[in-house]
């Protein structure tokens, strides 16, 4: 159930990264988002479809902790706006405390 809600929210956190730069306007840090949905909206599906198991999960929890650990660190310098940079990084601890629930349970 938690790895399902992970997956959930990692898809809808994935496709807001990716299309943040027609939200936001086209610049170097809006761009910078689009790997990042890319991944997160790959890791997101997997974990939905239950594909890859405990690896599969693992890898999200390391990556949604990284994403959220640079945007935080980068949160003054990053020219995203600052209430978007926030929800990211509270869906990204979500995230991580969702998959820490799944492999814990």
């Amino acid at each position: 159930m938690f790895a399902g809600m992970a997956g959930g929210l990692l898809v809808f956190t994935g496709i807001w990264h990716a299309t943040e730069w027609m939200m936001d306007g086209r610049r170097p840090d809006t761009w910078r988002l689009v790997p990042f949905g890319i991944v997160y909206l790959v890791l997101g599906c997997l974990l939905v479809l239950g594909t890859g198991g405990i690896i599969t999960q693992i890898i999200a929890l390391l990556i949604a902790g990284a994403g959220g650990t640079i945007a935080y660190l980068n949160r003054n310098t990053l020219n995203v706006r600052k209430w978007v940079l926030w929800v990211f990084i509270l869906v990204d601890i979500l995230v991580v405390l969702a998959l820490l629930a799944a492999l814990l349970s």
